[in-house]
């Protein structure tokens, strides 16, 4: 699963080996050091994501549903512009999944 935050970007997926933990994995540590202060980040140099944590399930659940309780935006892509880097990047996903859009309609 993908989440765009105004915190950053991550990925969560199921561990391969522990049941009760995921994966979340980020492109830049950033995000993962402020909604999990306490996990410690493998750093993985030939990895496609470089950056990841291994966590209970139970503590990555809540972050989330904070995040979605902290939504006080109309815009997300405004919400996210002082960061430029980050803003550029979204909307290069936007854009793409706009043309997604475009295609499935079109079919």
């Amino acid at each position: 699963m993908w989440i765009f935050t105004n915190d950053g970007f991550f990925s969560i997926a199921q561990h391969y080996t522990e049941m009760d933990c995921f994966q979340v994995k980020s492109r830049v540590p950033d995000v993962l050091e402020k909604l999990w202060p306490e996990s410690e980040i493998e750093i993985l140099e030939d990895a496609d994501y470089r950056y990841r944590i291994t966590i209970e399930k139970e503590k990555v659940i809540p972050v989330i549903i904070q995040k979605m309780d902290e939504v006080d935006y109309s815009n997300f892509k405004s919400k996210c512009f002082h960061m430029k880097d980050y803003h550029h990047a979204l909307m290069g996903v936007w854009t793409e999944m706009y043309r997604y859009q475009n295609r499935m309609e079109s079919v």
